[in-house]
């Protein structure tokens, strides 16, 4: 039997590594906008935690990452918030889905779809547009608006995200006709709902391969984007692990709260910084390197 003094050390070695895990996680997550379960999950399995407990723990420590993140990339006005905001959205909504399917599943089957999708998505990180496709997305959203109007700049995060939405409004002439106007976002938060349902995580990652290779967005701009929505469609899904007893709340508490702080402060100050080409790089190594732990 062990001493109370071992049980102890041993205690505080897994709660020092459960805390360096979420802050490393956290700033994993806001450099490249994939949530942090590329890390908490290896992280979870290293604690011995079984297949259900590595999900649910992930998803609800997973949360507060990209929270803390995206409103850090909002603050700056880098995310595309309108955007985010209907692909979370639409994603929440479509995790039942997904959670039924998950029924079916085995744990070391969910760990392998994982570990899959994570391998197959990494390439499209490098993907770019032509300069071309790029020049001339930006002149038919130049002259494309359906009402143009002049506003003042934004002071704070607040204003940011209103201008954002009242912009979106004007481009399209109303709230459905944006709707219509952008509906590959409504189906791409499908996609993250069943995704994100059946799996646990992997909507973060998946929002950052479509809009990489899709749109002619700035790495930054989709990190921050990424984040949000992932926000949004894990509330969803972190309500079903709480009902399902999937969470140890000690280990959720310490990588959420390192990881929210690591994530922020990243966020904020460093990761705009950081050239585009090494951002792609990061994104590649960790989807393979957090792929292969999840097949093994």
């Amino acid at each position: 039997m062990a001493s109370p003094h071992l049980a102890r050390a041993s205690s505080l070695v897994r709660g020092a590594f459960t805390v360096a895990s979420g802050g490393f996680a956290g700033s994993v997550s806001a450099v490249t906008g994939l949530g942090g379960a590329v890390v908490f999950i290896p992280a979870l399995s290293k604690l011995g935690y079984e297949a259900r407990h590595i999900v649910g723990t992930a998803v609800v420590a997973v949360t507060g990452a990209p929270a803390a993140g995206s409103f850090a990339y909002a603050q700056n006005g880098v995310s595309d918030v309108p955007a985010a905001v209907t692909v979370g959205c639409v994603g929440a909504a479509c995790t039942p889905v997904g959670q039924l399917l998950a029924k079916r599943l085995s744990g070391k089957t969910l760990r392998k779809m994982l570990g899959g999708a994570l391998i197959l998505c990494s390439p499209s990180a490098m993907l770019k547009k032509h300069a071309q496709e790029v020049e001339e997305a930006g002149k038919d959203a130049k002259e494309g608006w359906a009402i143009k109007r002049e506003r003042e700049p934004a002071t704070n995060t607040w204003e940011i995200v209103r201008n954002q939405f009242l912009d979106r409004h004007d481009k399209w002439g109303g709230w459905m006709e944006a709707l219509r106007g952008e509906r590959e976002m409504l189906a791409l938060g499908v996609a993250c709902g069943l995704l994100q349902g059946t799996v646990g995580v992997g909507g973060g990652v998946l929002v950052s391969a479509y809009l990489t290779g899709m749109t002619d967005m700035e790495v930054h701009r989709i990190c921050g984007t990424a984040l949000l929505a992932t926000v949004l469609t894990n509330l969803a899904v972190s309500t079903a692990h709480f009902r399902n007893g999937n969470v140890k709340f000690r280990s959720a508490a310490l990588l959420a709260g390192s990881a929210m702080a690591c994530s922020y402060l990243v966020a904020k100050n460093l990761s705009l910084q950081i050239p585009e080409a090494h951002v792609k790089q990061f994104i590649v190594v960790a989807l393979i390197s957090s792929g292969v732990s999840m097949l093994k």
